[in-house]
């Protein structure tokens, strides 16, 4: 969770904000916006820093631009 804080200020609020249940576990994020296999590339580089868009579809980069901006991933949003 330190990568996720660090990477993206969006995810920090989130997760800084983000309650936990009775039970201990944190509540569940929500970003209806952002398809999982969309969030499955973002997380990818998120944690590894690289991305080759050559291997991505090119309406699916578009989605990744989309999602990347939400998120405030600005250094993801520079390079696609």
């Amino acid at each position: 969770m330190v990568i996720l804080n660090y990477r993206s200020p969006y995810l920090r609020r989130k997760l800084s904000t983000n309650k936990k249940n009775n039970d201990g576990t944190l509540a569940r994020i929500e970003l209806p916006n952002i398809l999982p296999e969309i969030f499955v590339i973002i997380l990818r580089y998120i944690y590894s820093g690289k991305l080759t868009l050559k291997e991505i579809d090119p309406l699916d980069i578009i989605k990744l631009l989309v999602a990347a901006n939400e998120l405030s991933l600005q250094e993801l949003v520079t390079y696609i």
